[in-house]
């Protein structure tokens, strides 16, 4: 059974804390809020700057926006064999890092969320001596900077996919055990701290990518199967707490990222094959938009540099931003991509909009309430002797906006 790759400019030592089944790993990308300009407002543009650095290098990570706007940042890899048990908070009135309370045990790749009342699920992920998955749980309470201990999962669960529901609760499907491949799905509850089972998945799934829809189900895909890369999607309905197919991806493809765009279609990006046809890895630059009402993809463009473990986001007018990721090119083997791009809904089109002042692959984006977009940590190349190696740089991608005036001074008055 194989489930990846390791990344061939990365030093075995490295690779080993990757995961000794699942070495590829696509954090799971999602939408934070959409939040639309007016028509007075049009995207011009946009560049990255730096921000401070992380308190520790962290790659494999779980991370949070808080209500109050800081961004949580928890476990992870940090170095040969070094798995995090702590975690930092990114203030974005400083432009700074600061460390606040350890979880309670290490989680390499923990599943997060970020809960209706302010607080963060942690859940999952590997940890201990001998890196194995984990079926606890752990709750952080913004309010104190303290984790504590929360109700365990059935069991192990690894690179789940984790999802806020409407009434507050968290879907938790999928992910690694061991070798075994899980189709089980939970529901927890914060006002219990509670797991219960709910209906399982049409296929069992590694690393799926999941959204919440504008209806309240929640869109299902991809992920890796017994197989190989799944070009399946499911639809999870909460009042039924069952699963059911619908379309499926143009082809299977895995770590790729989804984006629910404003009007609440969903947009697929990046990714490969994974290589499991031997060799190097097919990328796929092809995207794909879902649609609810249908409730099938079909084409939207195509990435000009294509690429996998990217960063993508919303960006406040509705385009979306897909910013660093890696691809394979011979020796010396992985390499980063600088150049952003952005997606533009009116025209299904993909344009370069910036370079990032660190390439990174496998960072988690975040969008801040000015509307910019943090990606911190991540792999980044360290130099051909040690290879990719987790980073604690971190940079903002700030978008420009041009006000639409008319030749008489006045700004425009439609709607």
């Amino acid at each position: 059974m194989r489930y990846g790759r390791d990344r061939r400019r990365v030093p075995a030592s490295i690779a080993a804390d990757r995961g000794p089944a699942m070495r590829r790993l696509h954090p799971i990308a999602c939408a934070i809020g959409a939040f639309v300009l007016s028509s007075a407002d049009a995207l011009a543009g946009g560049s990255f700057h730096r921000s401070a650095d992380m308190a520790t290098p962290r790659a494999s990570y779980g991370t949070a926006l808080l209500p109050d706007g800081r961004v949580l940042f928890t476990g992870g890899i940090a170095d040969f064999g070094v798995h995090l048990v702590q975690a930092e908070l990114y203030d974005p009135a400083t432009d700074a890092f600061v460390p606040t309370g350890s979880m309670t045990e290490v989680r390499m790749r923990p599943t997060v969320v970020a809960l209706a009342d302010g607080r963060v699920l942690v859940l999952g992920g590997r940890g201990g001596k001998t890196g194995d998955a984990l079926g606890t749980a752990e709750i952080y309470d913004p309010a104190t900077g303290q984790f504590s201990a929360t109700g365990s999962m059935a069991g192990p669960r690894y690179v789940a996919s984790a999802t806020l529901l409407e009434d507050g609760t968290v879907l938790v499907a999928g992910g690694l055990t061991a070798r075994d491949v899980l189709a089980t799905a939970e529901l927890y509850d914060p006002a219990t701290g509670v797991f219960s089972a709910t209906g399982s998945l049409v296929e069992a799934r590694i690393q799926p990518l999941a959204v919440r829809l504008a209806d309240g189900r929640v869109l299902i895909a991809g992920g890796d199967g017994l197989g190989g890369p799944l070009a399946s999607a499911e639809l999870y309905d909460p009042l039924t707490g069952t699963f059911a197919p619908t379309g499926d991806l143009p082809e299977p493809r895995e770590v790729q990222s989804f984006v629910r765009l404003a009007d609440g279609r969903v947009l697929m990006v990046g990714g490969s094959d994974g290589g499991y046809n031997g060799g190097f890895p097919i990328y796929l630059p092809d995207a794909a938009v879902y649609d609810p009402a249908s409730g099938a993809f079909t084409p939207a463009g195509t990435l000009a540099h294509a690429r996998e473990l990217q960063s993508a986001a919303l960006l406040p007018d509705g385009r979306v931003l897909v910013a660093g990721g890696a691809h394979l090119a011979g020796e010396p083997g992985s390499v980063t991509v600088p150049i952003a791009e952005a997606w533009n809904p009116a025209t299904a089109r993909f344009e370069d909009i910036g370079t990032m002042a660190v390439p990174r692959y496998e960072a988690m984006p975040v969008t801040l309430a000015d509307g910019s977009i943090l990606l911190a940590g991540g792999w980044a190349f360290a130099g051909d002797t040690v290879g990719d190696m987790p980073t604690a740089a971190a940079e903002r991608f700030v978008p420009e906006f041009a006000d639409l005036v008319f030749a008489d001074g006045f700004d425009d008055p439609s709607p």
